[in-house]
């Protein structure tokens, strides 16, 4: 009988080894615009941007889809997964011209407002298309508005408004109904994070200048508040040492 206790105990810690040993961690990186004109410290030209994914790609980390990565389909230390805000119309020029090409999966986080109103974001047949191609497509508000305290405590409805309205129109748009959403700016009150819930996300990120990996897995994360790092021109630098330390110290044996 003790025999068989041990027995047990002992297949009981290889299962959990091989779980923690399976578990993935990965940086969700936050990019914008690829007008290249070098006005925006958010934007980078076509070529600028291809140069850091090969870049990502050299230093040994792979990119992986953002569904993968919080359905626990990921492994090791090493993972990446590309999310773009807003819907840019130089966005379709970088999917084409750059992501796809490399077999790079993304996330666009999109705001229908703009889709609908205005030339200089992506048109619903180009949006349409990059999802044929395998882009995903969450939402980012409705109209981008801030969904802080601030703004919630100035302007309920509209916070409430901003969580509610985009499912519907992004089904319009494209046919599918989001289920992940970004937070525009990369900021959240509780009472915006209340509303996200409401709506029937299952996920909900926020957007800052840190380097933070995450493990999609891990019980503690909290879904509707989980880190993204919003490549900047002025951060990009600090982001490649740190991304070259990491992967030193990965590969260490």
């Amino acid at each position: 009988m003790l025999f068989r206790r041990v027995l047990v105990l002992s297949f009981a810690v290889l299962l959990c080894s091989a779980s923690l040993a399976a578990a993935g961690k990965v940086l969700i990186l936050d990019y914008h615009t690829f007008l290249g004109t070098r006005t925006s410290t958010i934007d980078f030209s076509p070529a600028e941007f291809a140069g850091q994914l090969d870049r990502f790609l050299a230093l040994g980390y792979r990119f992986v889809s953002l569904e993968d990565a919080i359905a626990g389909r990921i492994e090791g230390e090493m993972n990446l997964a590309l999310t773009i805000d807003d819907g840019n119309h130089t966005v379709f020029q970088a999917e084409t011209e750059v992501i796809l090409p490399r077999n790079i999966p993304s996330t666009l986080f999109i705001y229908p407002a703009v889709i609908w109103s205005t030339p200089h974001f992506l048109r619903q047949e180009q949006l349409r298309a990059l999802m044929q191609r395998g882009c995903a497509v969450g939402a980012h508000g409705y109209h981008h508005n801030y969904m802080s305290a601030k703004a919630y405590a100035r302007d309920p409805a509209d916070v409430r408004d901003e969580a509610a309205r985009p499912a519907a129109s992004l089904l319009r748009l494209t046919g599918q109904s989001p289920s992940l959403f970004a937070y525009p700016f990369g900021v959240a009150g509780q009472e915006a994070v209340d509303a996200v819930r409401k709506a029937g996300y299952s996920w909900a990120f926020l957007a800052d200048d840190h380097f933070t990996f995450v493990d999609p897995s891990d019980p503690a994360l909290d879904h509707w508040r989980v880190p993204r790092t919003i490549v900047y021109r002025w951060n990009r630098a600090a982001l490649f040492t740190f991304l070259e330390k990491r992967a030193a110290s990965v590969s260490r044996p």
